[in-house]
Protein backbone atom coordinates (compact mmCIF):
# COMPACT_ATOMS: atom_id res chain seq x y z
CA UNK A 1 0.00 0.00 0.00
CA UNK A 2 1.28 3.87 -0.83
CA UNK A 3 -1.51 6.26 -0.39
CA UNK A 4 -3.79 6.11 2.33
CA UNK A 5 -7.18 8.44 1.29
CA UNK A 6 -8.61 9.99 4.81
CA UNK A 7 -11.05 12.92 6.05
CA UNK A 8 -9.70 15.37 8.48
CA UNK A 9 -11.46 13.70 11.25
CA UNK A 10 -9.23 13.37 14.50
CA UNK A 11 -9.62 10.24 14.61
CA UNK A 12 -7.30 10.16 11.27
CA UNK A 13 -4.95 13.21 11.44
CA UNK A 14 -3.52 15.34 14.25
CA UNK A 15 -4.89 19.40 15.01
CA UNK A 16 -0.86 20.02 15.72
CA UNK A 17 2.31 18.69 14.85
CA UNK A 18 5.74 18.50 16.82
CA UNK A 19 8.89 20.94 17.01
CA UNK A 20 10.41 19.20 14.23
CA UNK A 21 6.82 19.18 11.89
CA UNK A 22 5.79 15.66 13.01
CA UNK A 23 2.41 14.57 13.57
CA UNK A 24 1.57 13.47 16.85
CA UNK A 25 -1.43 11.40 16.36
CA UNK A 26 -0.76 7.75 16.66
CA UNK A 27 -2.27 7.01 13.03
CA UNK A 28 -0.17 9.22 11.44
CA UNK A 29 2.79 8.08 12.93
CA UNK A 30 1.81 4.74 12.27
CA UNK A 31 1.70 5.31 8.47
CA UNK A 32 4.60 7.16 8.62
CA UNK A 33 6.93 4.31 10.04
CA UNK A 34 5.11 2.20 6.83
CA UNK A 35 6.08 4.58 4.75
CA UNK A 36 2.28 5.33 3.08
CA UNK A 37 1.68 8.41 2.53
CA UNK A 38 -1.88 9.90 3.59
CA UNK A 39 -3.90 12.25 1.36
CA UNK A 40 -6.23 14.34 3.06
CA UNK A 41 -9.49 14.68 1.17
CA UNK A 42 -10.12 18.22 0.12
CA UNK A 43 -11.87 20.28 2.33
CA UNK A 44 -16.19 20.71 1.11
CA UNK A 45 -15.24 18.17 -1.59
CA UNK A 46 -17.63 15.60 -0.49
CA UNK A 47 -16.76 13.52 -3.91
CA UNK A 48 -13.47 12.51 -2.45
CA UNK A 49 -14.68 11.01 0.14
CA UNK A 50 -17.91 9.54 -1.64
CA UNK A 51 -15.76 7.47 -3.36
CA UNK A 52 -14.85 5.65 -0.85
CA UNK A 53 -17.65 5.49 1.01
CA UNK A 54 -18.97 3.63 -2.34
CA UNK A 55 -16.14 1.40 -2.73
CA UNK A 56 -15.94 0.34 1.59
CA UNK A 57 -20.25 0.40 0.71
CA UNK A 58 -19.83 -2.50 -2.48
CA UNK A 59 -17.35 -4.23 -0.70
CA UNK A 60 -19.61 -4.85 2.50
CA UNK A 61 -22.20 -5.88 -0.10
CA UNK A 62 -19.68 -8.37 -1.75
CA UNK A 63 -17.45 -9.52 0.30
CA UNK A 64 -19.06 -13.17 0.80
CA UNK A 65 -18.08 -13.94 -2.54
CA UNK A 66 -14.66 -13.55 -2.79
CA UNK A 67 -12.02 -15.68 -0.54
CA UNK A 68 -9.40 -12.62 -0.40
CA UNK A 69 -9.23 -8.52 -0.29
CA UNK A 70 -7.25 -9.15 -4.00
CA UNK A 71 -9.68 -10.83 -5.47
CA UNK A 72 -12.71 -8.64 -4.46
CA UNK A 73 -10.26 -5.57 -5.62
CA UNK A 74 -9.23 -7.43 -9.10
CA UNK A 75 -12.97 -7.92 -9.63
CA UNK A 76 -13.86 -4.14 -8.78
CA UNK A 77 -11.75 -2.64 -10.76
CA UNK A 78 -11.77 -5.20 -13.97
CA UNK A 79 -14.89 -6.87 -13.89
CA UNK A 80 -17.00 -4.80 -12.57
CA UNK A 81 -18.54 -2.04 -14.89
CA UNK A 82 -18.87 1.11 -13.11
CA UNK A 83 -21.64 3.94 -13.36
CA UNK A 84 -19.56 7.12 -13.48
CA UNK A 85 -17.64 5.46 -17.03
CA UNK A 86 -19.61 4.54 -19.90
CA UNK A 87 -21.94 2.09 -18.12
CA UNK A 88 -24.58 1.32 -21.17
CA UNK A 89 -21.53 -0.55 -22.43
CA UNK A 90 -20.25 -2.42 -18.72
CA UNK A 91 -17.16 -0.23 -19.12
CA UNK A 92 -14.80 -1.33 -15.92
CA UNK A 93 -11.79 1.80 -15.06
CA UNK A 94 -9.49 -0.91 -16.49
CA UNK A 95 -11.46 -0.57 -19.83
CA UNK A 96 -11.51 3.24 -19.74
CA UNK A 97 -7.82 3.44 -18.65
CA UNK A 98 -7.27 1.36 -21.98
CA UNK A 99 -9.49 4.04 -23.52
CA UNK A 100 -8.22 6.78 -22.38
CA UNK A 101 -4.35 6.02 -22.91
CA UNK A 102 -2.96 7.64 -25.90
CA UNK A 103 -2.28 5.40 -28.60
CA UNK A 104 1.62 6.30 -28.77
CA UNK A 105 1.98 5.56 -24.89
CA UNK A 106 0.07 2.28 -25.27
CA UNK A 107 2.38 1.15 -28.12
CA UNK A 108 5.51 2.23 -26.41
CA UNK A 109 4.63 0.07 -23.14
CA UNK A 110 3.63 -2.82 -25.51
CA UNK A 111 6.93 -2.58 -27.18
CA UNK A 112 8.73 -2.64 -23.34
CA UNK A 113 6.40 -5.45 -22.33
CA UNK A 114 7.01 -7.99 -24.83
CA UNK A 115 10.38 -6.62 -25.49
CA UNK A 116 10.08 -6.04 -29.06
CA UNK A 117 13.18 -4.57 -30.46
CA UNK A 118 12.79 -4.16 -34.11
CA UNK A 119 9.36 -2.14 -35.39
CA UNK A 120 9.83 -3.74 -38.37
CA UNK A 121 8.99 -7.31 -37.78
CA UNK A 122 5.55 -6.21 -36.20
Amino acid sequence: MEQVISDHGTQFTANKKDKKGRAEHTFEQYLEKQGIEQVLARVKHPQTNGKMERWFGCYKQHRDRFDKLEDFVNWYNDKRPHMSLKFNKAETPFKAFIRKIRQEIWFGFAVRLFNWRDYGNL
